[in-house]
């Protein structure tokens, strides 16, 4: 069963169009997104979002595996139509995970929602052309170093900025919190 953590509760509260959230290591940011975006697509009709990131074969390594993870952990796994990194809801919502390894991948892209994972690791460019016409913008990143979000998109009106810390995530196992301190 999946229970709420601080890091969840935190992102929930958000309400402005652009989410920039900062996390390290076990703060739980992106598996409290991937709830977040996945409790969307099941009960609203016909959203689009996507879930992109620098490289595909990484996210299948990680994003997408917590995603099935959570998927089968809430008991909706069977009603999810799934192709490769595409998977469709019964509510007609879809969830497509999407490289940014290729140029012009987002290019006019039109979606609900747009979730950039490790968005550091992208061209302020890329983020530009994936997210204009996105109705929502969900960003996150380590804070290893400044970069675009904190010169360009945290600066916004319509823009809201969060920093997790290991200390949001409740459900961090001992071994891990351990080596994060």
């Amino acid at each position: 069963m999946i229970q709420p953590t601080t890091a969840l509760r935190k992102i929930a509260r958000l309400k402005k169009r652009i989410w920039v959230i900062q996390g390290g290591q076990g703060a739980g940011k992106t598996f409290a997104i991937l709830l977040i975006l996945i409790n969307h697509a099941k009960s609203q009709v016909n959203k689009e979002i996507f879930i992109a990131s620098a490289e595909l074969s990484k996210m299948r390594l990680t994003v997408i595996k917590d995603f099935v993870k959570i998927l089968r952990e809430l008991e909706i796994y069977e009603e999810v139509s799934v192709s490769d990194t595409l998977f469709k809801f019964q509510s007609g919502s879809f969830i497509k995970f999407i490289g940014l390894d290729k140029e012009d991948i987002g290019k006019g892209l039109r979606s609900d929602i747009v979730f950039i994972n490790e968005a550091n690791k992208i061209s302020f460019e890329t983020y530009r052309e994936l997210t204009s016409r996105a109705k929502r913008v969900i960003v996150d990143f380590n804070p290893n170093s400044e970069f675009w979000a904190h010169v360009e998109v945290i600066t916004r009106e319509d823009a809201e900025f969060l920093i997790l810390t290991y200390k949001d995530n409740e459900f961090l196992s001992y071994q891990e919190l351990k080596e994060i301190e």
